[in-house]
C-alpha cells in the first residue's frame, strides 16, 4: 500500500471512529424522550417521577405546584391496578365514583383525571407525561385550576405500566 492509500485508509479511519463515538454520544444522552428497558424502576419512584415532572411543568408555566394528597392517590392507585389486572378496561370508567369516594373524605370543588399506558420504556412516567403533554385535554387537566393531585400506579402481569394521575381542586 503507498503512502497515498496509508493516509487516506487512516483518515477513513479516524472519520468512521469519530461517527461511531458520535452516535454513542447522542444514544446516552438524556433528551432522548424514549429509550429501551435498561432497568426496571420501582412503583414508588415512577409515581414520585410523574409528581416532579407534573410540577415541574407547572412552574413554567407560572402555576402552583401541586400538593400530593393520599387520598387521592389511594384512588388513583386502585384504578390503575384494577386497569393493570384486567378488571377495568383502559379508560376513565369509574371516575366519578373515585371523585365521590375523596368528596367523602375531603371537601373537594372539582376534579379531573389523566391515565397511561406503556411498555418497554426504562422511565414510564416521562412517556406518560410526555403523551399528556402532547393531549389538549390531558395538558388542559395538568394546567388546570387544582392544587392537590394523587398519582398511581401499576404493572400488569405482561409488564405494561398503567398510570393515573388525579388533579382536584381544595374547597
Amino acid at each position: 500500500m503507498g503512502y497515498r492509500n496509508i493516509a487516506a485508509h487512516s483518515r477513513l479511519h479516524a472519520r468512521s471512529f469519530l461517527l461511531l463515538a458520535l452516535l454513542f454520544i447522542a444514544a446516552c444522552s438524556d433528551d432522548e424522550p424514549v429509550s429501551p428497558i435498561t432497568d426496571n424502576p420501582g412503583i414508588p419512584e415512577i409515581e414520585q417521577r410523574v409528581h416532579t415532572l407534573i410540577n415541574q411543568y407547572r412552574v413554567g408555566q407560572g402555576l402552583q405546584p401541586l400538593t400530593l394528597s393520599d387520598i387521592i392517590t389511594t384512588q388513583a392507585r386502585n384504578h390503575s391496578r384494577d386497569m393493570a389486572d384486567g378488571s377495568v378496561p383502559f379508560s376513565h370508567d369509574g371516575f366519578q365514583e373515585r371523585v365521590d369516594a375523596i368528596s367523602a373524605q375531603i371537601s373537594i370543588g372539582g376534579a379531573a383525571e389523566n391515565v397511561a399506558m406503556n411498555s418497554g420504556y426504562s422511565d414510564p412516567a416521562r412517556i406518560a407525561y410526555d403523551g399528556w403533554l402532547k393531549s389538549d385535554g390531558h395538558r388542559k387537566n395538568i394546567e388546570g385550576d387544582y392544587d392537590l393531585t394523587g398519582i398511581g400506579v401499576a404493572q400488569s402481569s405482561s409488564g405494561g405500566y398503567y398510570l393515573t394521575q388525579l388533579f382536584a381542586k381544595s374547597r
